[in-house]
């Protein structure tokens, strides 16, 4: 028997038998959080036992990052085919068995691809079933039907305690988690697995799965943060300096782009002077998918599309899907070995232009193909952003050229693109995420955004507001550990169906969470309003939290600390369909130290002429799926200005970088390339010459570099 304990989590293995037991200790004593087995099955359903040679190591490892005290076990199984005859392996089940957790209990469910819900969810709740045309695109059709699947990682939490687990390495195995709960005896079965795909193992050949950690005890948000940090590390996740901004066609154009309208909206957002990066053009230039270098009408030269984006002051972008293949295309027509198969016909990869197609990335003749596009599109064309789209295509099931992994196959393809694009900027979507680590800059986290808050009776994976932040919410763990997130675009032109509310709780999600920042409107038909709820969200900050994650499906707050001064700013979300009050205390967020309640400043506050700056608790009634958004700030315990709030949903969280207070002057330091509007306190008779916003607050217009507002009474 091994056993390995550090600090709540205690794994213990019995090698002749191969049971694996999990428990919690705490100070009451200890709990038992899985009891099973480690096992290996074959293709076909063969007897492994006489096969193979099984080896289980365990390990005590430091779970985190950071200074916090505190353990996981790594729980790694070996396999040697000790027989005279090749073998396949279906998959190896790092444990196999049943946990004490029950119906009421909550599982962290991560989806299998961008587009897949991911959300803590009670055992006995599950998401709505996808429609039959639409599982090769969301689901991982190798899992099974009859169970809960979580991707990666999952997570446990409820009356016997929290049980936190995620593999470490995504290279090989499309890892994942499959629950089953039972109602009647209030326990759930939980198998994780590492998926080999049925290919062979040599006689005399070894074959390891991916590293399980098992982290026990400790919250599930603390747990699920330093899991990403391992696999970040392990997998040399690409995690970029600053996150890009933009203005992307899908929204307005979809389909229908034409270069005349890239150039048109480039022209109208110099005019605006919006401080973004990027002109992405989306689907549309290409005559089918496949045929990314044969250009549709509308589009003359990519070249020169690209200079003139260039000329306007813009970083030019180019969306491809270069795994998903039309089956009129001429790609699919001339090579038909190319293409994923099962008995000899192309996979279903999801219909969308008709019928639809997966490539086979593991053919030489497709590496070097998708070699030969990408360079045409980096070095020919001149585009350094890239947004790569329905990339789960290449890890579809079915026959392929080389006998690896659906996980290998995926990774071979883009590490072939990879390797072809060099240090250009690669987002991302319709990907399965973990794999992905390593091989992108940014990861779409949700479902497309759409002009409308959802359709009923679609899915939780289809495009929909409600469905890209229900994912924002859950998967914001991954930000900046494994890639930078990008929630998808904004839209804040008034002709869409969303409401003033929904298009600002948007907003303040994305300023609050600090992944990419894109508009996709036609610049035109931008009000004032609308231009000034996108300028608001930028520049990025580094980060957000999200404070509540693991206690619901949609949760409901979202933090934005600013290290200079203490500051934060609070995100109280309603995502309910009928208004209600929500209610942000100031003293929840910012160190209080004895001076008071707290200064809390309204930064949407309704147009009512009722007032923005508060000393202690705010409470509000927010429309259906609004938002009240509070910027928090210690009250100083001498009574003088200081700094409440800025124009920025984000309260400049990580443009501020010092605000002091000294003889009669606030000086502010600000790290950002546009001035920042911020807001400051005046209590008493202090005044300054800068403008009022109201009777206690003055608005101050804070520059690049420092700054020093002097203030007398």
């Amino acid at each position: 028997m091994t056993r390995v304990a550090t600090d709540a989590t205690v794994v213990e293995h019995d090698d002749e038998t191969d049971r694996l037991g999990v428990e919690t200790v705490d100070e009451e004593g200890s709990t038992a959080l899985f009891s099973g087995r480690v096992g290996v099955r074959l293709a076909g359903g063969a007897d492994a036992s006489d096969a193979l040679d099984v080896d289980v190591s365990l390990s005590a490892v430091g779970a985190g990052f950071d200074d916090r005290d505190h353990g996981a076990v790594d729980v790694t199984v070996t396999i040697e085919n000790c027989s005279t005859d090749p073998i396949r392996l279906q998959a190896i089940d790092v444990l196999d068995g049943t946990t004490p957790f029950g119906p009421a209990d909550r599982a962290f469910v991560h989806g299998y691809q961008s587009w897949t819900p991911t959300a803590t969810l009670r055992l006995d709740e599950s998401f709505p079933d996808e429609k039959q045309a639409d599982r090769p695109q969301m689901v991982d059709l190798a899992a099974p039907g009859d169970a809960t699947t979580s991707h990666a990682v999952t997570a446990l939490a409820g009356a016997p305690g929290e049980l936190t687990l995620g593999f470490l390495e995504h290279d090989a195995s499309l890892t994942r988690f499959d629950l089953r709960t039972d109602t009647a005896s209030g326990e759930t079965a939980i198998t994780a697995i590492c998926p080999l795909d049925g290919v062979e193992l040599a006689p005399g050949d070894r074959r390891e799965s991916a590293t399980l950690r098992i982290d026990a005890g400790r919250p599930v948000s603390d747990a699920l943060t330093d899991l990403a940090d391992a696999v970040g590390d392990r997998m040399d996740a690409r995690v970029p300096e600053s996150v890009p901004t933009g203005w992307c066609s899908w929204y307005h154009y979809f389909t229908d782009v034409t270069a005349d309208d890239v150039r048109e909206n480039a022209a109208d957002l110099d005019d605006w002077g919006v401080d973004i990066d990027h002109v992405q053009i989306d689907d549309g230039y290409e005559t089918a998918f496949g045929d990314w270098r044969t250009l549709a009408a509308g589009f003359e030269s990519m070249a020169d599309l690209r200079a003139d984006v260039e000329a306007a002051g813009y970083e030019p972008g180019l969306w491809l899907a270069p795994f998903y293949v039309q089956a009129d295309s001429r790609l699919a027509g001339e090579h038909p070995e190319w293409l994923v198969t099962e008995d000899g016909e192309p996979v279903d990869a999801g219909a969308r232009h008709g019928p639809m197609y997966a490539l086979d990335a593991t053919h030489p003749e497709v590496a070097a193909w998708l070699t030969e596009t990408f360079e045409t599109v980096v070095e020919e064309w001149g585009f350094e952003y890239l947004k790569l789209d329905f990339l789960y295509a290449a890890a579809l099931p079915g026959d392929r050229y080389a006998d690896v992994t659906r996980a290998e196959a995926y990774r071979r393809g883009l590490e072939t693109v990879r390797d072809a694009v060099g240090d250009a900027f690669v987002l991302g979507c319709g990907a399965p995420g973990f794999p992905s680590v390593g091989l992108v800059d940014a990861m779409r986290v949700g479902p497309d955004t759409a002009p409308y808050w959802r359709r009923e009776g679609d899915s939780a994976s289809q495009p929909a507001h409600e469905n890209a932040v229900r994912n924002v919410l859950n998967r914001q763990f991954c930000h900046r550990r494994l890639w930078a997130n990008d929630p998808d675009c904004q839209l804040v032109r008034e002709t869409t169906e969303l409401t003033a509310a929904e298009r600002e709780s948007f907003a303040a999600l994305v300023a609050l969470t600090g992944g990419s920042n894109f508009l996709s409107d036609a610049v035109s038909e931008i009000d004032e309003g609308g231009r000034r709820l996108f300028e608001r969200s930028l520049p990025p900050v580094a980060d957000g939290r999200v404070d509540d994650f693991g206690e619901r499906e949609f949760p409901e707050r979202v933090v934005c600390e600013r290290a200079a001064d203490g500051a934060a700013a609070v995100a109280a979300f309603n995502w309910e369909d009928e208004a209600r009050r929500v209610r942000v205390d100031p003293a929840a967020y910012v160190d209080i130290d004895g001076a008071g309640d707290g200064l809390a400043w309204e930064a949407l506050a309704p147009d009512d002429g009722s007032r923005r700056l508060h000393a202690g608790p705010v409470e509000r009634e927010v429309d259906p799926h609004g938002c009240l958004l509070v910027h928090c700030a210690p009250a100083p315990t001498e009574s003088r200005p200081t700094l409440v709030g800025a124009a920025h949903l984000a309260n400049g969280a990580s443009q501020v970088t010092a605000a002091n207070w000294a003889d009669g002057t606030l000086s502010v330091m600000l790290d950002a390339d546009e001035p920042m509007t911020l807001y400051a306190s005046t209590p008493g008779t202090w005044r300054t010459d800068e403008p009022s916003a109201d009777d206690r607050t003055l608005r101050l217009t804070a520059s690049p570099g420092a700054n020093e507002f002097e203030f007398r009474r």
